[in-house]
């Protein structure tokens, strides 16, 4: 670079400084020809009084004035000024450079090596005297510095303090600076970023980040900032170090749960890197969560706002569950109120993952009637309520179609009048009676390496859910159907269980469930059926125990037997019996001491008791809490032996002929063949049960004389109660046609 200017300011009588505007890309190569020109060097930063204070110009000027007497040569070059006087802003700037403009340094000499003042150079050129044998301009004097400021408690990764700033510009650097400084600059030339606060900080200090201040506190961003100082501004650094940027779903509560600094930094974690969830759900969440102490309330409640017919529900609703899924109750219960916002799309939102929840979906069933969702919203409530066709030889339609209509009632909390008048009728008829008794079944079964489970009060009425439920674990399935002994109360259905030589156990929650305080129900301070959840979870917990036991080959057979049954119905009817006896109702009024004479045709006497088959109560007993059994109504009295053992899932079963010609007078038969030997074989068409008769070791037939048109007929095969397989009947008229015209007749 060239300095004619500046050696012909040094041959010169000029008695003032002279002002070298210097550009950023010559800067460095001026200071090195200047140095071969003999000049000393002479910076602003040593004019300050600290690490952080601004330089005293004053001093400065002092000094320039004192140059021809005490500077050794007395020719130097003052460094630093043009940027820390644009900094200062254009006043302080303009006037600090009027008064060196005309300042009489006597035989010394001045040079000021000015960098980002060229917007004041016009200013100064209007004194004529202002010339080129007092300043030069070199590449237009172009600057392109920038600065941030931080203040000292933001932390950030910085220059420290204003002299250390000065320093760095006067050794030539340029482009951004950042420094941390309480100097305050407001009116500077240069372009300043001001940092207050750790967020700030971050904001500038890391490329990509866009998220909201408001996603965190200030105290949480300072800790951030602290460990990205120290990870070299990288969030992804900050996530390794802290785990998180494994699968991002993993231990989602656990990670959330808190109101600690990981807590934080996981939903900091989830925000930064939403583009890359797989969760819809989980995205639009984000999207709505502006701050983390509102994130758990959002996750929680804003599948709301979706309607169950919009096309994200379905996807929202599976990654929701899967999200809350390890919730505590206490967070799940805030938002089962929330959901009530929109009753008819409550039910749609609510999931099976908790009691609070299931209670919830029981009592929205109750008031508002069956939907087809419930399969996928409480599968375990659906398969209670699902069709179970019962396959004994007595009374199977019977019992099939009472306890389906017992479950809807149970469910509904209603009783229907037709439903009413066939339990008055069996109260006289008392079909039960053909059934054979608990303990004439218990005596056919194999008691060797068999443990017996006596759960109390379990009726007939859950035969669907345990027939899922051991579906699901793979468990062999075998029901016998029997009745209890009167008065239906554990007193005088204990028999069975005090005899059984084994290993036995008894479980008393269901009891406890139904009709006690410790069961924790009240019939009067909530009349819903909610009691229901609790009874699916104690029987999904005794088939979950079974099967343990079988797989660890403790036993070889599971035998699950009742004492006696309950009505839910019962206490629905509110009926009581309207006469005097000289004995107290028990059991909630549903039987009592005899006494003669009576004339109760409704009324069973047996075991010296009173026991009434209808949905009648005796005077002077305390009403039941939701449940009441003692009395001779059928699901009292009807109760299931179960044995349950480890399926041997190589069985399957085959039409021998899968076209069948059907006759619409005399309908069909089908023969079935089975790979191993089976028992009990039943198939299902219809809802109805058809009994097989076996011809040999592997073969089956059924006569279906129901099935009268021509089409085809899905059904499916049982062996006792094993679900062996599900069949297709191609049913063909006498023609071989698949639709003939007797068809019209039907």
């Amino acid at each position: 670079m060239e300095i004619d200017s500046v050696k012909s300011y040094l041959t010169s009588i000029v008695k003032t400084p002279f002002f070298l505007f210097i550009s950023d890309d010559q800067y460095l190569s001026a200071i090195d020809e200047l140095k071969v020109c003999g000049l000393d060097f002479i910076s602003m930063s040593s004019f300050c009084s600290g690490d952080d204070k601004v330089p005293d110009i004053d001093g400065l000027l002092n000094h320039i004035e004192a140059a021809d007497v005490n500077v050794i040569g007395k020719k130097f070059v003052v460094t630093g000024l043009g940027e820390f006087l644009a900094l200062r802003g254009i006043d302080e700037a303009v006037r600090t450079l009027s008064r060196l403009k005309d300042l009489n340094v006597g035989g010394a000499k001045v040079v000021l090596l000015l960098r980002g003042l060229a917007t004041l150079i016009a200013g100064l050129e209007t004194d004529p005297r202002f010339d080129n044998r007092r300043h030069s301009i070199v590449d237009g004097a172009e600057c392109n510095l920038s600065f941030t400021l931080a203040a000292p408690s933001v932390g950030l990764s910085a220059l420290a303090g204003f002299k250390a700033m000065l320093v760095e510009l006067e050794n030539g650097r340029n482009g951004g600076i950042t420094v941390s400084t309480v100097i305050n600059l407001n009116k500077e030339i240069f372009t300043v970023r001001q940092i207050n606060n750790a967020y700030e900080g971050i904001k500038f200090s890391t490329s990509g980040f866009d998220l909201a201040r408001s996603c965190g506190t200030d105290t949480q961003w300072e800790k951030l900032l602290a460990e990205l100082n120290q990870s070299d501004g990288s969030l992804d650094a900050v996530f390794e170090k802290h785990g998180l940027n494994r699968d991002p779903m993993a231990d989602f509560y656990s990670r959330i749960a808190g109101n600690g600094y990981r807590n934080w930094l996981y939903f900091i974690y989830l925000k930064s890197k939403v583009d890359t969830l797989h969760s819809g759900y989980l995205r639009f969440v984000l999207d709505k969560s502006s701050s983390f102490k509102d994130f758990i309330g959002i996750v929680l409640n804003a599948i709301i706002e979706i309607s169950h017919t919009d096309k994200r529900f379905p996807t929202f609703y599976k990654e929701r569950k899967a999200l809350v899924e390890k919730f505590p109750e206490s967070n799940i219960a805030n938002f089962v109120v929330n959901s009530r916002q929109v009753a008819s799309e409550s039910i749609y939102k609510l999931t099976d993952g908790t009691r609070v929840e299931r209670e919830e979906i029981i009592a929205w069933l109750s008031s508002n009637g069956f939907i087809p969702q419930l399969e996928s919203i409480y599968p375990m409530l659906a398969a209670y309520l699902k069709k179970y066709v019962f396959k004994c030889p007595e009374l199977a339609d019977l019992l099939t179609d009472y306890f389906e209509a017992y479950k809807r009632q149970k469910l509904s909390n209603q009783l229907e009048p037709e439903f009413l008048e066939k339990v008055d009728k069996f109260a006289l008829l008392r079909p039960f009676n053909q059934l054979p008794t608990r303990e004439m079944i218990i005596d056919s079964v194999n008691k060797s390496q068999t443990c017996l489970y006596c759960l109390d009060a379990l009726g007939v009425e859950y035969l669907g859910l345990i027939e899922t439920l051991a579906q699901k674990k793979e468990l062999s399935f075998h029901v016998g159907i029997a009745r209890a002994q009167l008065p239906t109360i554990t007193s005088t259905n204990k028999g069975f269980f005090n005899s059984w030589q084994g290993h036995k156990e008894k479980n008393d929650e269901l009891d406890d469930t139904k009709h006690k305080d410790a069961g924790g129900y009240n019939f009067t301070n909530n009349e819903l059926p909610i009691h229901l959840a609790r009874e699916l979870e104690i029987i999904t917990a005794m088939i979950d125990k079974a099967a343990t036991e079988l797989a660890l080959r403790h036993y070889k057979r599971f035998l699950i037997v009742s004492d006696h049954g309950a009505s839910r119905l019962a206490v629905l009817r509110r009926k009581e019996e309207k006469y005097d006896t000289d004995t107290s109702g028990e059991h909630s009024g549903r039987c009592c001491k005899l006494f003669q004479p009576y004339d109760l045709p409704f009324a069973a006497e047996e075991n010296e008791y009173l026991v009434l088959a209808d949905y009648g109560r005796f005077k002077g007993s305390r009403a039941a809490n939701v449940e009441v059994h003692g009395g001779a109504s059928l699901e009292e009295v009807v109760v299931p032996v179960i044995e349950l053992s480890l399926k041997d899932a190589h069985v399957t079963v085959k039409l021998v002929n899968e076209t069948v010609i059907v006759d619409f007078r005399a309908g069909t038969e089908i023969k079935l063949f089975f790979n191993a030997p089976v028992r009990d074989v039943t198939v299902v068409l219809n809802g109805k049960p058809y009994y097989a008769t076996q011809t040999d070791d592997s073969h089956y037939i059924v006569k279906l004389p129901d099935t009268k048109r021509a089409g085809d007929h899905p059904a499916s095969v049982y062996a006792g109660d094993d679900l062996i397989g599900e069949i297709v009947i191609k049913a063909q008229g006498k023609s071989g046609k698949t639709n003939d015209a007797f068809d019209d007749l039907f």
